[in-house]
């Protein structure tokens, strides 16, 4: 489970760990993936924590080593480590490009070429990758991040085609959530603008809720269990017969 300190990420290891899943809990933030693993601890489930930079191939390799001597062998593989931005395109600086592409895209890309061979030799299992609303539509001012989720979404079709003709009984899916609830949006500062805002301890960041209101057409923000919950569903075994599937978590934005 890649980004699994805060929001998604760790709405997702909870869910997993409660259905008995022992979790490896990484994210670059060490210190929020360890208080991930004491909530799942406290819930009496099992994990592990530890710091993974989804963008360097070497700490994907040692990482998943810890992996091949454990008693619970791979199956699940969550790529939810991501970055957003909200920029002007004929502004921002290609380093921006480039962070935001290293991080959602070589990091989903690594996860799936070393984790999923893992996968298949332990007699098969699933795939999730957290691609985003913002890879099935545009969104102005997020080119990087639309364009980074986009590439998420197709190659979740191309890699769940490559398993089905190696016929390893590995899934991949997509999942593209929306309005969610999760510390993602304070992350966005005064300066990115076209978004409701609201004051809190001083600092003026994106609310969810408000966005929710007039952007999601049921009204209300998802919350990070229920993007959590359709994970779960993915990696069981209920969802046996569905690969390379894109699943909106979007209260209906991308209906129209």
């Amino acid at each position: 489970m890649t980004g699994a300190g805060s929001g998604i990420g760790r709405a997702t290891s909870l869910a997993l760990a409660a259905r008995g899943a022992f979790v490896w809990v990484t994210d670059f933030d060490l210190a929020g993936a360890e208080h991930t693993v004491q909530r799942i601890e406290e819930a009496g489930g099992r994990g592990k924590a530890f710091r993974l930079d989804v963008r360097l191939e070497d700490a994907w390799q040692e990482g998943l080593a810890l992996t091949d001597s454990h008693e619970d062998a791979l199956t699940i593989l969550v790529n939810c480590a991501g970055k957003s931005m909200i920029a002007n395109t004929f502004e921002m600086p290609l380093a921006d490009l480039q962070t935001i592409m290293s991080i959602n895209v070589e990091g989903a890309f690594l996860g799936m070429k070393h984790a999923i061979p893992r996968i298949a030799a332990a007699g098969g299992g699933a795939v999730v990758n957290i691609s985003s609303l913002a890879g099935l539509k545009g969104l102005p001012g997020m080119t990087a991040y639309c364009g980074s989720k986009g590439a998420i979404r197709m190659m979740t079709k191309a890699v769940a085609l490559e398993c089905a003709g190696l016929r390893n009984k590995v899934r991949v899916n997509s999942v593209h959530p929306g309005v969610v609830d999760t510390p993602a949006w304070s992350k966005h500062g005064p300066e990115e603008v076209g978004h409701s805002r609201h004051a809190s301890g001083g600092l003026h960041v994106l609310d969810p809720h408000e966005v929710a209101k007039t952007a999601v057409p049921i009204g209300v923000a998802c919350s990070a269990e229920e993007v959590a919950d359709t994970i779960c569903f993915l990696a069981s075994h209920a969802a046996r017969h569905i690969t390379g599937a894109e699943i909106a978590i979007d209260g209906g934005m991308t209906a129209d």
